[in-house]
């Protein structure tokens, strides 16, 4: 049978990792120019933590391995266990900082 014989996993091209390593980068450029440039009121700066927490759970989850629901990482996945699902979750991070910068700044 055909369903029988596909697999369970989602085949994930090699530029996943390397785009997620350069988001992860790009991040901590953008949070100094944030830190340096703009002047946070006390939302600002709560949601700036917020991002950087995020940030962080990220970072944690991604060097963690995570788990998975067959309770094995697919041959599959390029540096085991890091794709889509971290590419999708490391958005979080940035959605904060931009709320932070958009919300939270100071009056001009």
């Amino acid at each position: 049978m055909l369903i029988e014989s596909m697999s369970d996993y989602l085949y994930e091209p090699f530029y996943i990792p390397i785009l997620l390593l350069l988001l992860g980068i790009l991040y901590i450029g953008i949070l100094i120019y944030s830190f340096t440039n703009v002047t946070f009121t006390f939302v600002g700066y709560g949601l700036m933590g917020i991002s950087i927490l995020t940030y962080l759970l990220v970072g944690l989850y991604m060097t963690g391995k995570g788990y998975y629901l067959d309770k094995h990482a697919p041959d599959l996945l390029v540096f085991g266990s890091i794709g889509f699902l971290e590419l999708t979750i490391l958005t979080y991070p940035y959605m904060f900082l931009t709320l932070a910068v958009v919300l939270g700044k100071k009056g001009e």
